[in-house]
């Protein structure tokens, strides 16, 4: 579907037209249901490999339409912004060997990519979320210059008044409010693809959602956001969060977020989720539609459904259910969207053993889920997975029991069961179930052991030089494959590059201690004492900075006789300033000129951090 041909909802001929193709898909659907025209041949699996570019100072890099001229590989398209590209891997026939060819297919595209784009000086970290992805690289420039997703971040700021906001409590918390959509391009997730048997579509789907909580929880890989600790899989609450088009306006109305893990279980037959979706997700973007189903079916060839595929591409469901047609078939499969990138390739592949295993082997006892277990506790199963990983406590079937226990003593066997139920041969399970099993022994998940070295690493430096050295250390274990399970700690020198290499973002200090103009000089006095602060920032009440004071020692706010007096009668109003985007040594440059112990850091007009000389201890003395 060609990007000229997307369309707001709000134009009306647009709309009514796709409307018509949209209900005739679904009438289409029922149809081919009814009949069972849905081949009962080969299954097969596939993925997409959604994958970060960053510079060699693992900063987000706006690349991918360069990069995908160089490629010129049909396999690989673009992504929501600049900074990520996707891989489509063809799908493969569900058999013997299947896992080890996915698995050199997705070295040999990532080889590709590496030769061809060597130029360029980019790297591909696999990581949920990248470590060192910033507040700045949300900018709205940074989105792929292409109508269809123009259109859509338009469509839903509207829907949001002109802003999105996000707040995730996790470890640490997170408030800000984005004027775009472009935080949602923070999230690369291995997207995993299950073709369906006819006559197995509603107990599979049923039986997918049951089980993503006890695979989500063995896979998490994205616990740091913005130098914030939070879930030890943030995408999923991230995900909700800046692709969500309700209004706050409706209060007494129950609206749903497009980003969902979904509502009830299906109970008479699949297409009921398609039709819960029209009935309660109106159309965000419409295209023109040639082909009316109904009429392809007649004449012998399988409709194409693009109305459908393209409101189902709108609703985010963590399981997504998908119609399409390959070698000239229709199917039916099951998109799993909750699964993230990473940590490495052996760990994704394993990732897509352990996941399509246990969906081969539901048990008969199990195949009823909507009589034998409640749907909302399914779904809050998935969230604490999200939240908590491998330390969830889940409710399993009326049972409480850790995730541990539950992956070790069923989900795992019965991923081996499934597994050798369609013709895996044991080499093949052992070799990739094994890389989940130790990982959930060790309890070491790619969120483990970023959270495990985040918090050692940022005792000694900032949390933007934490970050580059998570993200490092990353890419080199990525590049032996090492599964995570058998990652080390970080060990880093303390002054191991040189200033040169960073920005002033890398090592700028964000969690601020700042007063009001009106304040009282006397709240300075105590600040620096308790906080060991020699500096404090000063605002207005457009939270903009509207000065410093910044002492040589405490003693100084001592011989201040009023200390009722307003901080805006002693602070330094005429402020040096600096961007977060500037070379790190042009910092250190501007203090030695004006002989400044910090300087505040400013971005889209706002205070965002400060850098002291203190940043610089953790470099070559020569600096």
């Amino acid at each position: 579907m060609s990007g000229k041909s997307i369309n707001t909802s709000v134009n009306v001929r647009a709309r009514k037209a796709f409307t018509y193709h949209l209900l005739k898909d679904i009438e289409t659907l029922d149809y081919m249901l009814e009949r069972n025209l849905f081949p009962k041949d080969t299954i097969r699996i596939g993925a997409e490999q959604e994958l970060a570019i960053t510079d060699e100072k693992m900063n987000p890099a706006c690349k991918s339409m360069e990069i995908l001229d160089m490629v010129n590989n049909e396999n690989f398209t673009t992504e929501l912004s600049q900074f990520n590209i996707e891989i489509n891997l063809n799908p493969h026939v569900l058999e013997a060997g299947v896992f080890h060819n996915i698995h050199d297919n997705l070295k040999t595209h990532i080889k590709e990519l590496k030769e061809k784009t060597k130029d360029l000086n980019v790297k591909y970290p696999l990581a949920g979320i990248l470590p060192t992805i910033k507040r700045a690289d949300f900018d709205i420039k940074n989105i792929t210059p292409f109508q269809r997703y123009k259109v859509l971040n338009e469509t839903l700021l509207k829907t949001k008044r002109n802003d999105f906001e996000i707040r995730i409590s996790g470890v640490d918390e997170l408030s800000m409010k984005l004027d775009s959509i472009l935080a949602e391009s923070c999230n690369t997730s291995f997207q995993i693809h299950l073709q369906l048997k006819p006559g197995e579509y509603k107990e599979m789907y049923n039986w997918a959602q049951m089980i993503s909580a006890p695979i989500l929880s063995a896979c998490t890989n994205s616990p740091i956001f913005l130098g914030r600790e939070l879930w030890a899989e943030t995408r999923i609450a991230l995900f909700q969060q800046t692709v969500d088009s309700r209004n706050s306006v409706y209060l007494l109305r129950e609206q749903r977020p497009r980003v969902t893990f979904g509502h009830d279980w299906v109970h008479d037959c699949v297409s009921e989720i398609f039709k819960n979706d029209i009935s309660h997700y109106p159309l965000l973007i419409t295209a023109d539609v040639q082909e009316e189903s109904s009429e392809a079916l007649s004449q012998g060839r399988p409709p194409k459904m693009k109305a459908l595929a393209m409101h189902n591409g709108n609703i985010y469901k963590w399981n997504r259910l998908c119609y399409g047609v390959s070698s000239g078939k229709p199917h039916l499969r099951i998109e799993n969207r909750y699964v993230p990138t990473g940590p490495t390739l052996i760990d994704e592949v394993a990732n897509i053993a352990f996941w399509v295993g246990v969906m081969k082997a539901m048990p008969n006892e199990y195949k009823d889920l909507p009589n034998l277990m409640n749907f909302k506790a399914a779904r809050q199963n998935f969230y604490k997975a999200a939240k908590h990983g491998l330390n969830t406590q889940f409710d399993w079937f009326g049972k409480r029991i850790s995730a541990k226990a539950l992956l070790l003593t069923e989900i795992i066997p019965l991923a081996e069961k499934g597994l050798k139920s369609v013709g895996i041969g044991d080499q093949e399970i052992d070799f990739y179930l094994n890389v989940v099993k130790q990982r959930v022994k060790k309890n070491k998940t790619g969120a483990n052991w970023m959270s495990t070295n985040f918090n050692r690493l940022k005792k000694q430096f900032t949390k933007g030089r934490t970050a580059f050295f998570l993200t490092q250390q990353m890419l080199k274990y990525q590049e032996k494959d090492i599964p995570v399970h058998e990652w080390r700690n970080i060990t880093v020198n303390r002054k191991p590059c040189q200033i040169s290499d960073f920005i002033v973002s890398d090592v700028m200090t964000t969690d601020l201690i700042v007063v009001h103009e009106n304040d009282p000089i006397l709240i300075l006095q105590h600040l620096m004492k308790w906080n060991k602060k020699h500096e404090i920032l000063v605002e207005n009440n457009e939270y903009k900075l509207s000065g410093i004071v910044s002492l040589d020692s405490e003693m100084d706010l001592f011989q201040i006789s009023n200390k009722s007096r307003s901080v805006k009668t002693i602070m330094k109003q005429d402020v040096k300033t600096i961007s977060p985007d500037v070379e790190l040594i042009k910092a250190k440059e501007m203090m030695d000129k004006y002989d400044l112990s910090a300087i505040p850091v400013i971005f889209d007009d706002k205070l965002i951090g400060i850098v002291t000389r203190e940043h610089f201890k953790q470099f070559s003395v020569n600096v």
